[in-house]
């Protein structure tokens, strides 16, 4: 069970998490609810969407077939698929039950087999380089993780002075891992720090061991195919002269601790049938892909040749900046494929942005051609960057309809494209079903294209009978639409400004009647984390809405060290309950509630991680009961632009499905007196933080942790009750109760 500590008017609370709700013990995923799209019937529509991605295979339930594993930007979000392995065909199963087993990662994450035992391991960025997870799985226990190295070193001067430093991997790059050399240990290709050359880091194992299970890497060239790319314009140039290797003595130094590296992308093929590498590149400021074939040998590169346009020979891969290339086999046919998504998180194509080129020939003799630009996505609600889902009866049939509003579409020229998608539900009223009517609800985008973000909300604000809309926007005010007579989506812009409400950025509006005195309110998150509560000072048609708090609940989502949240509210009654859901950037719902008869009091958050799974970054909720069995069902969407459902389950418990990835924590002695040591049931180094606080809330000491056991000194603290807290990246909190004694 997960146990909650809070800090009330100087008293400590500890007690048991449960969610307290009259009708809902738990949730459970659902991703059999059909959803369809020009008439076909989408695979796995609950994914959660897809935008900035990496790929890699693995195999997830050890039954001998290579499954799938994508790490997206958006978020640092992770989707696994079971391969079902039929010959010749794409034939992926979503299986989001694996996704807890993998460790904290962020930025870029490789799977690959380091020790050669044939268990994908993980190559993942830690700080200004990588860190390696060993696949430990096995039969009896499943997928399991160990972190073996936190840092990996270099010696960047194996032939002078054995000057030992981090290998250096920008966090906005993704290296080439594998074995470049051919001799059965992976090796690593990475620009240097400038950008203009790739550094070859030979991996010894093989030479020093015998085996390919360690990893001791020189830097055998630090100008790896004898080519130079261009700062400015990602112009190749051939037979360029090496660098002279750094001559500085010492170890375990960084020779750059503040690198102006841009950016860059590398992927080994092999397209000549002539054992050795050649390497795909891609860079930030470069609109395409570049090849450079490898005329030399496997331990001697020297390119020779330079496609500036890779596929020359079939549909050229051309996006606006930073495509990466992953090397694998997604139709088992034998032969590695190549998958290309964009790499430049925010600047790039998020909708259609999974390339999938299919290899005709060998693993040896690569030539692919061109398949689809929406590899996976086309099986998935996906409504491109960012996801505001709401529940609505648009046409009145007594079911819940679903809309998603959006950040937007990517546009090569011009803004984002921010729409409402609407899933219009045509299933029961106990099994529900929902097929796409329009991306543009409304025809807002159409009609009113200059706002930008779409967090839509609806209930009636004139009177009428009918619901009306209200679109929160990323300038942080708020759009009102009345709905008019006529067509069921016939709504009319009336206030782009409304009421002049401007919550600062990212407004994210829910109507409802907080006070129930009859009147529909309004809350709204905004960027900061915070909830905004405006009350209805006027009439049920004729509202009048006054700020009554910035801090409604005393409800902030931005977790320590953080200055944004994106908070979105999602508030409702539950047998005559208020309970408050809200979304966060760091990709969990929290749960509050003592919310009834305590509007102008501080909430009780009952849950921060809420559903206990992470969907990505930058989640909302949606709640109704969709299939009619008395219990709540909720809607999540996250920054990737898509969708996942839960079901309410009265027979699980939110306690059971708490993610893997957060470690709780023990402190000894306890009570202290001068040492204190923190031990973790876990350990992510350097992606947790703990903190001490004294009873009145204030900050005493805080230090990132980064092994199992931590010593700290607690000598200074005066005799008394403090609360330490364990904080991970995504805001899952850990608390424990230590007492000093003098």
């Amino acid at each position: 069970m997960r146990h909650i500590y809070s800090i009330l008017g100087g008293l400590l609370f500890v007690g048991v998490s449960a969610l307290q709700s009259q009708t809902t013990l738990g949730f459970s995923r659902v991703d059999t609810v059909p959803v369809f799209e020009n008439s076909n019937q989408l695979l796995f529509p609950w994914a959660g969407g897809l935008n900035f991605c990496q790929f890699s295979e693995i195999d997830l339930n050890q039954d001998g077939i290579m499954d799938l594993f994508v790490f997206d930007r958006s978020g640092n979000k992770i989707q696994t698929y079971i391969n079902r392995g039929t010959a010749n065909q794409v034939d992926y199963v979503l299986a989001p039950q694996f996704v807890s087993k993998f460790p904290l990662m962020h930025d870029w994450v490789l799977l690959r087999d380091y020790n050669c035992d044939g268990k994908m391991d993980i190559f993942t960025y830690s700080i200004a380089g990588f860190s390696i997870f060993k696949n430990v799985s096995t039969i009896a226990t499943g997928l399991q993780f160990q972190l073996v190295q936190y840092m990996v070193n270099t010696d960047r001067s194996p032939n002078s002075s054995h000057f030992i430093g981090n290998l250096f991997v920008s966090q906005v790059d993704i290296p080439a891992i594998r074995d470049v050399d051919g001799d059965g240990d992976l090796d690593v290709l990475t620009f240097e720090n400038g950008g203009g050359h790739i550094e070859y880091h030979k991996n010894m194992s093989m030479e020093l061991y015998g085996i390919c299970d360690s990893v001791h890497y020189i830097v055998a060239t630090n100008c790896w195919g004898e080519i130079t790319e261009n700062a400015s314009n990602s112009f190749i140039t051939l037979n360029t002269p090496c660098p002279a290797p750094p001559l500085m003595e010492g170890k375990n130094i960084n020779p750059n601790p503040y690198p102006q590296h841009s950016g860059s992308a590398l992927e080994c093929i092999n397209t000549d049938n002539d054992n050795d590498q050649d390497i795909l590149i891609s860079d930030i400021g470069n609109s395409k892909f570049t090849y450079c074939r490898n005329g030399g040998t496997n331990s001697a590169a020297l390119m020779d040749l330079v496609d500036d346009s890779f596929p020359i020979y079939d549909t050229p891969l051309i996006e606006d900046v930073f495509l990466a290339a992953f090397h694998l086999d997604v139709n088992n046919d034998g032969k590695k494929d190549i998958i290309f998504s964009p790499n430049a998180p925010n600047t790039s194509e998020n909708f259609n942005s999974c390339f999938y080129y299919r290899n005709t020939t060998s693993n040896t003799n690569v030539h692919v051609n061109f398949v689809q630009n929406n590899f996976l996505q086309d099986s998935m609600i996906e409504v491109g960057e960012g996801c505001y889902p709401v529940f609505f009866d648009y046409d009145n049939d007594g079911d819940k309809d679903l809309l998603i509003g959006d950040y937007g579409y990517y546009q090569h020229l011009g803004p984002y494209q921010a729409k409402i998608a609407l899933y219009k539900n045509i299933g029961s009223v106990t099994a529900p079903s929902f097929v796409l009517q329009t991306r543009d609800f409304a025809n807002v985008h159409a009609n009113v294209p200059s706002i930008s973000g779409m967090a839509p909300t609806f209930g009636d604000l004139d009177g009428d009978g009918d619901k009306d809309m209200i679109i929160g926007d990323m300038s942080g005010k708020l759009n009102y639409f009345e709905k008019q007579p006529g067509p069921n989506d016939n709504f009319v812009l009336i206030a782009s400004f409304y009421q002049g409400i401007d919550v600062g950025n990212y407004a994210a509006p829910q109507l409802i009647d907080v006070d129930r005195d009859g009147k529909l309110d309004l809350l709204i998150g905004e960027q900061s984390g915070n909830i905004n509560y405006y009350h209805n000072d006027g009439t049920t048609s004729v509202p009048v809405f006054t700020l009554v708090t910035p801090l409604f609940g005393n409800v902030y989502v931005t977790q320590p060290a953080y200055s944004t949240g994106y908070s979105v509210p999602c508030m409702y009654d539950d047998n005559g309950h208020y309970v408050f859901l809200v979304g966060s950037e760091r990709g969990w719902l929290n749960r509050y509630d003592n919310i009834d008869g305590n509007l102008s009091g501080t909430f009780t958050r009952t849950d921060s991680t809420f559903i206990s799974t992470f969907e990505g970054g930058n989640v909302s909720a949606a709640i109704a009961d969709l299939n009619n069995d008395g219990l709540y069902d909720i809607v999540m969407g996250n920054y990737s632009g898509g969708v996942s459902m839960w079901y309410g389950d009265a027979n699980v418990s939110t306690g059971e499905n708490i993610s893997t990835w957060f470690s709780s924590f023990s402190l000894f002695p306890n009570p202290a007196n001068d040492n204190l040591t923190i031990k973790t049931d876990k350990i992510f180094p350097g992606k947790q933080t703990f903190f001490i606080y004294d009873l009145s809330g204030k900050e005493i000491l805080r230090t990132k942790i980064i092994s199992q056991q931590t010593q700290i000194n607690v000598g200074e603290l005066p005799s008394g009750v403090y609360i330490c807290r364990l904080v991970d990246e995504h805001g899952f909190v850990a608390n424990n109760k230590l007492v000093i004694t003098r």
